[in-house]
């Protein structure tokens, strides 16, 4: 199947439990500007789009033609699902439980199932080999905007240092 793939989609919850392992929990749930997430809030987003937006959509277009694979609203859904209460210990809990038994129904995958296609709302067409790609890829950008999120922390005590640094 698609082994770097699913290797990331394995080390994903792992990779979040080492990055936050450190972190105060003042620096967990504090967004480093109003329109960004806090990792509390990413690791909520992601136990809870493990299941709609991700294995959800795969099983559809496995189990149907070409279905509709609805959009969502995630700053909506975000606000909706009180991400910014969440605990993020259970969050990530969760999300390794999903991600335990999702990995497990992928790796079952044949490789027919894998060129089976569905319509996005929004972006259009795509098979299910490029959904779990794109569940990866979903995977490493908040783990990077994690990392991110530990820069700001760090950035005010670099001293003068900050002249080479840009904050984005």
């Amino acid at each position: 199947m698609l082994d770097d793939v699913m290797a990331i989609l394995a080390s994903t919850p792992d990779k979040l439990r080492r990055e936050i392992a450190q972190m105060s929990t003042k620096e967990i749930k504090t967004r480093p500007a109003p329109e960004k997430w806090s990792v509390q809030e990413i690791l909520a987003h992601l136990d809870d789009v493990e299941e709609i937006g991700m294995r959800a959509r795969v099983a559809a277009m496995i189990e149907a033609d070409n279905p509709l694979l609805p959009s969502f609203d995630q700053e909506k859904r975000a606000e909706e699902r009180k991400y910014s209460r969440k605990n993020p210990t259970e969050s990530l809990a969760s999300l390794s439980r999903q991600r335990k038994a999702n990995l497990k129904w992928l790796r079952k995958l044949k490789p027919s199932q894998l060129k089976r296609r569905g319509t996005h709302q929004k972006v259009g067409e795509l098979s299910v080999r490029e959904l779990v790609t794109e569940w990866a890829f979903h995977d490493l950008s908040h783990l990077r905007q994690i990392l991110e999120l530990k820069r700001y922390a760090l950035y005010p005590r670099i001293g003068n240092m900050r002249a080479y640094y840009k904050l984005y």
